[in-house]
């Protein structure tokens, strides 16, 4: 099994951080992939590929370098950039896929199908928490926000991933310390430095499986301020967190009704939990799936109609303590 790194060649927060990889050497040309360039590197089973065109719309990634290359791929991480209206300078990562969307199958705005989700990276909780320490390391704090996103846009592949991201606007996307942050996080985290890596849970035992904890965000914003907090208070592992508005709720129309009883409200929320939930359950296998709620993001009937699912689901409910 291998890493697979895509870059992104007209993404210029993309192609900075491949590039302050391929400094750092190490890396062995393996020819042309769909005509981008690949290496791989000496110390560890990863891979780089300079994907020639946009991502997000590019489903089955995994699979065409498999077929290209005869390599089995067992994850991926796309280098990326990120925007956002604010402007903000970031550092920020996430999984990926559109829960909360409908008709369910459809093509999304962003790349892959409506109400579906892709397997997410293991390595999400703990490269967040290097990322921070990164952002310290080269300066970036207090300048930089530096965050996870909830799940969200395409494309569709059929192996753990996630996107690591430059943010926010074109002034911030060439930012060389933004990169070389990035390039410390890769480098540590796939093992290129002769480590461990970090986040891997395929490296753990059975027994460490089992009781390692695994946050299951449920509510809040796209920036999901307080799972970011739990993340960095704990050293819990992460799977999909998904924002309030992939949370669609029809409160009925009963005035007695108040959330704790039938029916349930309508909307696209129940089906944004599950296939959350399932594809999180299948990334993490035994280990222990915990929702952590955004509480103050949900009303009093909201909150109570998520309650009930989770207990119908087997879900616990955590707050910051249980996950450490």
């Amino acid at each position: 099994m291998i890493t697979l790194l895509i870059v992104s060649e007209p993404d210029i927060a993309s192609t900075i951080q491949g590039e302050a990889l391929l400094r750092r050497g190490g890396w062995n040309e393996e020819g042309e992939i769909e005509d981008g360039n690949s290496w791989s590197h000496q110390s560890a089973p990863v891979h780089m590929w300079w994907f020639p065109n946009r991502v997000l719309w590019q489903d089955g990634l995994d699979e065409r370098y498999s077929s290209s290359s005869g390599e089995n791929v067992g994850e991926v991480i796309f280098l990326s950039r990120h925007f956002a209206a604010s402007g903000m300078p970031s550092l920020t990562l996430h999984v990926i896929g559109v829960p909360g969307e409908s008709p369910v199958g459809e093509s999304a705005e962003y790349g892959g199908k409506k109400g579906e989700v892709v397997l997410p990276n293991t390595r999400f909780a703990s490269w967040y928490r290097r990322m921070c320490q990164a952002g310290e390391e080269h300066g970036l704090v207090p300048e930089f926000d530096l965050t996870i996103e909830t799940t969200h846009h395409g494309p569709i592949l059929s192996v753990p991933t996630m996107f690591i991201e430059i943010g926010s606007s074109e002034s911030h996307w060439g930012r060389e310390d933004a990169a070389e942050a990035w390039a410390d996080v890769i480098t540590e985290g796939l093992g290129l430095d002769g480590g461990l890596g970090l986040g891997d849970w395929t490296a753990l035992s059975d027994d460490e499986r089992r009781t390692s904890k695994v946050m299951f965000g449920i509510g809040g914003g796209h920036y999901a301020s307080r799972h970011s907090d739990v993340l960095r208070k704990t050293n819990c592992w992460a799977g999909h967190q998904i924002a309030s508005y992939a949370l669609e709720m029809k409160k009925p129309d009963d005035e007695k009704w108040d959330g704790t009883s039938e029916p349930y409200p309508q909307g696209q929320w129940q089906h944004s939990i599950k296939v959350c939930l399932a594809s999180t359950k299948a990334a993490f296998p035994k280990g222990q799936i915990i929702a952590h709620l955004d509480r103050k993001s949900f009303k009093g009937w909201q909150r109570q109609s998520i309650k009930r699912l989770c207990e119908e689901l087997d879900l616990p409910i955590g707050r910051t303590r249980d996950f450490e």
